[in-house]
């Protein structure tokens, strides 16, 4: 009886390992776009970023105005300097890459991959049409893991819009 029990137990332990093992497979890549603001803000609203490939010091906003949550799907596109990746967001994103090309125009966006700062970009036009080329401070395989990345976790749903009347 002892025994069964301790059997029991230990099927139900590998079970929830599996589960565990099986829900963690998910991609864990962040990618998060933050804009310049003034350096005139207090500490809370503002920090100081050096973008490691330009050297540049910029003061952004510690909260995130695009993620990888926005992202509808990644491909690589080749460059003279090596590969880029076009990111094509969801409505959401491209409602917001939108309203922040067109407010911020002039000013830097900088690009955090993982944590780490990769590109600071000058908005110079608005961007309508949801896609965005990010060459960044990446080697061909980051780019390519980072579009894999985003892809997996491109798979749950997103808000497309209305789809019903196709253009």
């Amino acid at each position: 009886m002892q025994s069964s029990k301790a059997l029991r137990l230990l099927l139900w332990a590998g079970l929830a390992a599996l589960l565990i093992g099986c829900a963690s497979n998910k991609p864990k890549v962040t990618l998060r776009f933050h804009e310049q603001v003034s350096a005139a803000l207090p500490e809370p609203r503002a920090m100081e970023v050096e973008v490691p490939a330009t050297e540049q010091k910029l003061t952004i906003s510690p909260y995130p105005v695009l993620s990888e949550k926005d992202v509808l799907e990644a491909r690589l596109y080749p460059t003279a300097g090596g590969n880029a990746v076009q990111l094509r967001f969801d409505l959401h994103g491209t409602n917001l890459l939108n309203e922040l090309t067109t407010r911020a125009r002039g000013q830097y966006v900088v690009v955090f991959l993982d944590a780490r700062p990769i590109a600071a970009v000058l908005l110079e036009q608005i961007i309508s049409n949801g896609q965005f080329l990010l060459e960044g401070d990446f080697s061909d395989d980051e780019a390519q893991k980072l579009v894999d990345d985003l892809n997996k976790l491109a798979g749950r749903p997103h808000d497309t819009g209305d789809v019903r009347h196709a253009p």
